[in-house]
């Protein structure tokens, strides 16, 4: 599908989805944990119902009741069939850790975006527990070969990506006797992994961080049910936020800007580059003003890299982009993808190997592709706002994580119309 977006001045208000990492991470434990979990404000989205449909292959029952899930775990099991994660990342990886916990063969597989993407870290730290796996790239499968785990310790690198510690840390209340974790390496988007640490604790598991961040270590105890609320999405707000910093006066619910999630940085971002921000109890305003360029390092939140450069598009002058290497094993190589799409609407971009600079101020229409990517469609759809004359290629892609983002910008007033590519 291709959506094509003139200029457009917005105003309104919306409610962000749930985010989708504490969605997939509430249901694991939730599947993990003897009796009956809710989980409510749980995000719909593509990334999220391959996490429950996988959760239900390992025999959890998994039942969507509106914008809650009930799960009813415990009795988690090899699964018959092949998993399939699609491009979830999160899914993927989590259930790789959590099945070498259940004995027997479960096959797991991922589109081939996901299969691209690092994996050897957590498949290191698989086999450091005895649990022999093998990963096809070129087929995107993995086969994890699990067993009952009493105890372990692993060694484990974690500059790669946060994913891979937490899915042994959420992985770890199934060894009876404990699991410790002994970093190689210094952890990168450490949020996510407080992320982690919070929602376990929901489910009543505490995880202890010792020798000053050095190592992590899951005590004995099993997970217990909980009925846990989901908060808002900053990941997905960050584009309806950019929004209102580029084409008029966005508020968005259910965000808190006291949020572990990465993405709050948003925040800091807009204010910087000269949006007005005004934050309530649980919404955030954001109002269209001049903007200007700046430097902003993104290694933390690089999920705001696509939103970073629209808005860096628009402030006269050069916006400075750093720590963005890793945003290339995303679902697409986001650096190559937002510097290609820029320069077809007129941005110059200088790409470095961990920075970009992009020269902001002459933006024009003109037709870009989202590479198969939510977070690129997303950015280059609210850029169409502020510019006019956009068209984006493979605009359904936002079904990923936020099905719903073409409505949202319909109903705040942005011009959208479509046509089958």
């Amino acid at each position: 599908m291709r959506a094509h977006i003139r200029r457009s001045t917005v105003r309104g208000a919306v409610d962000v989805p749930g985010s989708k990492s504490y969605t997939i991470r509430a249901a694991i434990c939730a599947a993990s944990a003897s009796g009956d979990s809710y989980i409510e404000g749980a995000q719909q989205s593509d990334d999220a119902s391959a996490a429950f449909e996988c959760l239900r292959g390992m025999g959890a029952c998994v039942e969507l009741l509106g914008d809650k899930v009930h799960v009813q775990g415990g009795r988690l099991h090899a699964a018959a069939a092949t998993l399939w994660c699609g491009e979830s990342g999160a899914t993927f990886r989590f259930l790789a850790a959590l099945a070498a916990t259940v004995p027997g063969v479960t096959v797991l597989r991922c589109a081939p975006s996901l299969a691209r993407r690092p994996l050897q870290p957590l498949l290191e730290a698989i086999r450091q527990v005895d649990v022999p796996c093998e990963f096809d790239s070129l087929a995107g499968t993995l086969v994890v070969h699990g067993r009952e785990q009493s105890s372990g310790r692993v060694s484990l690198r974690a500059d790669v990506s946060s994913q891979f510690l937490s899915a042994m840390l959420i992985s770890g209340p199934r060894y009876t006797t404990g699991l410790r974790l002994d970093l190689s390496s210094p952890v990168v988007s450490g949020r996510y992994v407080e992320m982690t640490r919070s929602c376990m604790r929901e489910f009543g598991v505490d995880v202890q961080v010792a020798e000053y961040g050095g190592a992590y270590v899951v005590s004995a105890g099993a997970f217990m049910p909980a009925h846990y609320l989901v908060e808002g999405d900053w990941s997905g707000a960050a584009a309806v936020l950019a929004l209102g910093a580029l084409a008029g006066d966005v508020s968005a619910a259910t965000l808190y800007d006291t949020s572990l999630q990465a993405d709050v940085a948003v925040l800091d971002l807009l204010e910087r580059i000269g949006a007005r921000v005004t934050r309530r109890e649980g919404a955030i305003q954001v109002v269209a003003s001049t903007l200007k360029p700046g430097s902003f390092h993104l290694s933390g939140a690089i999920d705001l890299l696509p939103v970073a450069c629209v808005l860096g598009a628009v402030a006269p002058g050069v916006t400075r982009l750093t720590g963005i290497a890793r945003a290339r094993d995303k679902e697409s190589n986001r650096v190559a993808a937002m510097a290609d799409g820029l320069a077809r609407l007129g941005v110059r971009v200088d790409v470095d190997d961990d920075e970009m600079r992009v020269w902001g101020g002459k933006v024009h229409g003109g037709a870009v592709s989202s590479a198969g990517d939510h977070r690129i469609a997303m950015a280059f759809g609210v850029l169409g706002a502020a510019v006019g004359n956009v068209s984006v290629e493979g605009a359904e892609c936002v079904s990923k994580t936020y099905p719903g983002f073409w409505d949202v910008l319909t109903n705040l007033g942005v011009k959208v119309t479509y046509d089958e590519q």
